[in-house]
């Protein structure tokens, strides 16, 4: 993998963190609007609607912050080696 596309990916990656979090708080406070439906007060409905939603946002963002942290690392065994360190590497092997 070239490394301004590993470039790319990270940027692109962290740009999306604001999209997940969103996504994952609005699909939190429709599941939590469903849960509410049980109840009969409005005030503990809503209570669970936005609970649904804070808890699957931060979740979600929490899961992904920690998976952006780690994708240089899994990035980088993808990339190619850069040119003076392949001349290193074939100086080391003889």
């Amino acid at each position: 993998m070239p490394r301004w596309l590993a470039h790319l990916l990270v940027v692109l990656g962290w740009l999306l963190t604001p999209l997940w979090a969103w996504g994952a708080s609005y699909l939190g406070l429709w599941l939590g609007a469903l849960v509410a439906l049980g109840f009969s007060s409005p005030v503990a409905m809503l209570v669970i609607a936005a609970l649904g939603a804070l808890i699957l946002g931060f979740g979600v963002l929490w899961a992904w912050v920690r998976f952006m942290r780690r994708l240089p690392h899994l990035l980088s065994h993808l990339m190619a080696p850069r040119a003076p360190e392949e001349h290193t590497a074939v100086a080391a092997a003889d």
